[in-house]
């Protein structure tokens, strides 16, 4: 583990050199208005940010560049992409501005404006002995004038993310916090600032978390979200030392939940808008593994190198560079330990999300969830699941879909990734779950180390259901599961069982191989049998446009179950062969 970390250290520093090389003698692309319109009149946010986020790539690039080696040619081209961002007409990303109702609309204050202010203001201090006069008066004039004044004037709660309990608080107060350390002179007023900073990410921010440390807005969520205010409370520390937020019991908490959710081959739980392939911060893991005790690194191959963030975000690609070398020195010096990899098996009971992981022999994992049908960026999936065999998904959590302003309309629950029909869970009624914090799992338990018991009748808004009862049991030695669902409701409401997959599916339905299902991938076979209380097994290909805008076609399997009187009982048993020759 420590040399993967030395070597990914070294390899991050020949990306940077590598990159900047290539940009060299480039021209940054502009940003037209003609892009900026295109979110307003088609709902497409993706081309425009394209072009916002390759001079953001200009930026942290040479920025970069120019921190660590202070080369004459770094610093000139730094020089050229500053003055092109601090002439941008507006920071925000298009999706983000209100321009109906907002005639400011240019100064709005989103994450991508306090990222870029931020950016320049560290920049600004890294450099000041190196940047010109010129560039530096450029810099304070456009970070004063579209973020600090505008924040320091306007009584909290000013904007609507600094009292919001998700990644938008941290990031925005956050960035907005560095910068003020940076850029503020020191006194009263500075003071005054900082604290309301303080006081929006732990009364706010901090307060969208359970005791037990989870992110429900997701794993990548939870990286750009904590990243930032660790960022900021880390600056806050060397401003000032007798306030330390990292030293707050809940932020330990959080600071393990990255390593819950990894697994073999890279695979990440990927409920609400998550990734199922995350690439994780080695810098932001290397800070919290100098401050707190048993933090795990997932394996360093599947750690994200200096290109891997399409948004170029200048405080992971900072720390990236900057935390890892720190923790490298230390471990060199004995002062932390080693690095330490993650947990092979064992269980993970997350009682206030409502999520059980699961981890057995072999590299198999099961994750499921209760919770409620209004989480930040939510899916509507209570009582879903999904289930991982040696980093291949046989049971899926298709996470986000593509960001585009249906997505985040009233007609968010047409899309297939987000309605209830895109993930592992009964179908009843005809209908799917609906959302809203009242739809939800009134009961959440674990009946012993490897089982679970969901109930989640509240999340169907169904007429004649009493109960939906389900019971999920791993076996951690072998992979296998069971899954029990019991649903009394009136006979004439139908509930049909629906598993969704990436992998190509066959219906055995001989004599000796009623009604079994096989999900077939490249190492496993996903094998499932279930009762004879059941109707006939279709298997659909429905559409999925994923986060990077790709098109898919995405297995459902579903399958009636027939009632007995007012019960509807189906027990499915998983277990996994070998993949045919």
């Amino acid at each position: 583990m420590l040399d993967k970390l030395k070597n990914y250290a070294e390899h991050y520093e020949n990306e940077v050199r590598d990159i900047s090389n290539q940009l060299r003698d480039e021209m940054m692309p502009e940003l037209s208005r003609e892009l900026f319109d295109e979110y307003e009149i088609t709902g497409n946010r993706l081309r425009y940010e394209e072009g916002y986020f390759k001079r953001r790539e200009f930026l942290s690039t040479f920025g970069l560049a120019s921190v660590i080696w202070h080369k004459k040619e770094d610093i000139e081209k730094l020089e050229y992409v500053i003055k092109g961002i601090c002439s941008e007409e507006c920071w925000a990303l298009s999706a983000h501005v209100k321009r109906l109702e907002n005639p400011n609309w240019r100064m709005t204050i989103d994450l991508t404006a306090s990222e870029t202010g931020h950016t320049l203001a560290h920049l600004y201090t890294l450099l000041k002995d190196e940047l010109s006069e010129e560039t530096k008066e450029c810099i304070r004039k456009e970070v004063f004038r579209r973020i600090l004044t505008p924040f320091m004037s306007a009584k909290a709660p000013a904007y609507g993310w600094e009292d919001a309990t998700n990644n938008w608080n941290a990031v925005c107060c956050g960035n907005i916090g560095s910068t003020a350390i940076y850029l503020l002179e020191d006194g009263p007023e500075k003071d005054a600032f900082l604290e309301r900073i303080r006081y929006a990410i732990e009364t706010y921010y901090l307060a969208g978390f359970g005791e037990d440390g989870v992110c429900e807005e997701g794993l990548g969520y939870w990286v750009y979200g904590f990243m930032n205010m660790v960022v900021f409370a880390m600056d806050q520390r060397l401003y000032n030392p007798t306030y330390d937020m990292m030293a707050l019991k809940k932020v330990e908490k959080i600071a393990h939940f990255q390593e819950m959710c990894y697994f073999s081959h890279g695979r990440t739980i990927s409920f609400s808008d998550g990734s199922s392939n995350g690439e994780y911060p080695i810098g932001l893991t290397c800070c919290l593994a100098n401050l707190y005790k048993d933090i795990r690194f997932p394996d360093p191959i599947y750690a994200r190198g200096f290109s891997g963030d399409r948004c170029w975000n200048w405080n992971e690609l900072y720390t990236g560079w900057y935390w890892t070398k720190n923790y490298l020195e230390d471990v060199e010096k004995k002062i932390v330990e080693e690095p330490k990899p993650l947990l092979e098996e064992g269980t993970d009971f997350l009682k206030d999300a409502q999520w059980c992981i699961l981890r057995g022999k072999d590299n198999t994992a099961l994750v499921a969830k209760g919770g409620n049908n209004d989480e930040p960026h939510n899916h509507n999936d209570v009582g879903s699941f999904l289930y991982l065999a040696d980093g291949e998904a046989l049971l899926e959590d298709l996470g986000s879909g593509e960001y585009t302003k249906k997505y985040f309309s009233d007609e968010r629950y047409e899309i297939f990734c987000t309605r209830g029909k895109g993930h592992n869970m009964p179908i009843i009624g005809g209908v799917d779950q609906k959302a809203g914090s009242k739809y939800r799992a009134d009961a959440f338990e674990r009946k012993d180390e490897n089982t679970i018991l969901i109930s989640f009748a509240k999340a169907y808004d169904v007429s004649g259901v009493d109960t939906v009862l389900r019971e999920i049991s791993f076996e951690k030695e072998t992979g296998s599961f069971t899954v029990r669902d019991h649903v009394v409701c009136d006979a004439d409401v139908p509930v049909f069982e629906n598993l969704v997959t990436r992998y190509p599916v066959t219906v055995h339905t001989g004599q000796d191989h009623k009604n079994k299902v096989v999900i077939h991938g490249e190492r496993h076979k996903l094998v499932i049998a279930f009762g004879e209380a059941a109707g006939a097994v279709l298997v659909t290909k429905e559409p999925h446009v994923n986060h990077e805008a790709q098109d898919e076609l995405v297995n459902r399997i579903s399958w009636e179950v027939l009632h007995n009187e007012q019960n509807a009982d189906c027990k499915m048993y998983f277990y996994l062969e070998q993949p045919d020759k």
